[in-house]
């Protein structure tokens, strides 16, 4: 009897212990779904962004409905592919989505297109600066030196150079060019003086704006739109 006692009290340990490891595999099994489930629900909001990003930058660019249909699905198509594969929307575009949408759109959009855009949003964004100065000034006729001008330059030629990388200058991209704008602005008037080479009515900044008028318009309708479904 007392053989027999020990022989189920070793079957009951035996038993116990069978039952904690099997609940100790399941809580596992528990946490490691759990973090499966983080790490996708993870790379699907970086998935939706990447898209999203890329879908502003396209607008931004004046790329039409049809072609921006066609570029986002192949980019989808990419990243379900690299999803598949156990890798990230980040290995697809990298770190930067910003440079991956414009380069990929500087592929797609005819030359013609993006130097008709250049030429017009260059002396848009040059006329703006010029208004601000005229209503910071208070005058008709704005007087030009050679520090405004090299400031001038430079804020254009970061406009330019961004425009084409990024698609967009946005807050800190204006703050920059105006900061490198102003340090240009003091180390020539410091090397040239301060004279005017000449003055600008306001009728000629205006007329700078014009040509880039429609593509601001679409911009800020795009831009309206896309708040909207937000």
């Amino acid at each position: 009897m007392r053989h027999q006692m020990v022989g189920d009290g070793k079957i009951s340990e035996i038993a116990a212990a069978r039952d904690g490891g099997v609940d100790a595999q399941e809580a596992d099994g528990t946490a490691v779904d759990g973090k499966a489930a983080d790490g996708s629900a993870a790379d699907t909001a970086e998935r939706a962004r990447v898209l999203a990003v890329c879908r502003s930058n396209w607008e931004y660019r004046g790329i039409d409905d049809a072609s921006m249909r066609e570029m986002l699905a192949e980019l989808s198509a990419h990243l379900d592919e690299a999803a598949a594969a156990g890798r990230s929307a980040r290995d697809v575009v990298g770190a930067d989505v910003k440079a991956f949408a414009a380069s990929w759109a500087r592929a797609r959009a005819p030359l013609h297109q993006r130097v008709l855009r250049m030429a017009a949003l260059v002396p848009f964004v040059l006329g703006s600066v010029l208004l601000i100065m005229h209503l910071l000034d208070r005058t008709l006729a704005l007087s030009v030196e050679p520090s405004r001008l090299a400031s001038y330059a430079v804020i254009v030629a970061g406009t330019v150079i961004l425009e084409i990388r990024r698609g967009a200058l946005g807050f800190r991209g204006w703050l920059l060019m105006g900061l490198v704008g102003a340090a240009i602005a003091l180390l020539t008037a410091w090397l040239a003086g301060d004279d005017t080479l000449f003055r600008l009515p306001l009728w000629g900044t205006l007329l700078l704006m014009v040509p880039g008028l429609p593509y601001a318009y679409a911009d800020t309708r795009a831009r309206k739109i896309r708040a909207a479904a937000a």
